[in-house]
């Protein structure tokens, strides 16, 4: 059935849901071959940028502060980030990015790239930008406050 004829071809959320899976589905076969799953990947891009503390990051990256604790736990087993009491409060934790956690970072972020640059490639360069530019507005002002990404999604 061509999409023209399909009966959700005119329903967003569900035309949304299909790209965000698609999208999802490539970047974490990516990310699988460097050793990380998106949300890992996630929590390392946030940690390159500056120092904060565990609860700030779960803010940052929008995932709920028992999953972030667990993405850390698991980054943490494989030596790829370390956490860090607070000197001002103990009970504080400030995780950041090990030699090695930076080095796996940067490769996990060229894979997700190419897989971005390759399915973004579909598009001529104009309906990119406007693409790019719309979802911007969707999450960064229209819901900006929408929930994390959490062990029990919205009922």
């Amino acid at each position: 059935m061509g999409n023209a004829e399909h009966p959700l071809n005119g329903d967003v959320n569900w035309l949304l849901n299909r790209a965000w899976l698609g999208f999802g589905e490539r970047k974490t076969a990516a990310l699988e071959a460097v050793g990380v799953n998106i949300k890992e990947h996630f929590v390392m891009v946030a940690l390159t940028t500056t120092p904060m503390a565990q609860l700030e990051l779960s803010a940052l990256v929008k995932i709920d502060k028992s999953v972030i604790t667990a993405t850390l736990d698991s980054l943490e087993a494989k030596g790829l980030v370390v956490r860090v009491r607070d000197l001002r409060d103990r009970r504080v934790r400030r995780p950041t990015l090990t030699p090695r956690g930076r080095e796996i970072c940067l490769r996990a972020s060229e894979a997700t790239e190419k897989v971005e640059r390759e399915l973004l490639e579909r598009l001529d360069p104009g309906q990119r930008d406007v693409f790019l530019e719309v979802l911007r507005v969707y999450a960064f002002d229209e819901f900006v406050d929408t929930p994390e990404f959490s062990r029990n999604p919205r009922k």
